[in-house]
């Protein structure tokens, strides 16, 4: 799936639930939306590598909880970068890739 449409996918379910319960997704929201689940992914991180309680949850549970974390993580990257109409690819083109062709 091509970048533009998965971000339109997560676009749709982001307001849906931001409307379904009273979320304003102004510009503060995207950013600190984006740390909060980045705080969320750290947490399932150390979990997992012994340095976190477990709260229960078997090793299986803490890295399926991880895979979905940086889920969110990568979403909210996307939504933010949707909202402040930032051309990823472009941006990845001149940051990363140029190295390429060197």
């Amino acid at each position: 799936m091509e970048l533009e449409k998965l971000t339109e996918k997560i676009e749709t379910v982001s307001s849906r639930y931001a409307s379904q319960v009273g979320i304003a997704r102004d510009r503060d929201w995207f950013v600190f939306k984006l740390q909060e689940e980045l705080g969320e992914m750290t947490q399932k991180y150390l979990m997992l590598t012994g340095r976190g309680r477990k709260k229960g949850m078997t090793d299986d549970e803490i890295r399926t909880g991880l895979e979905d974390e940086v889920a969110d993580v990568f979403g909210q990257l996307l939504l933010l970068a949707k909202h402040f109409d930032i051309d990823l690819e472009k941006a990845l083109d001149r940051k990363w890739f140029a190295y390429l062709n060197k």
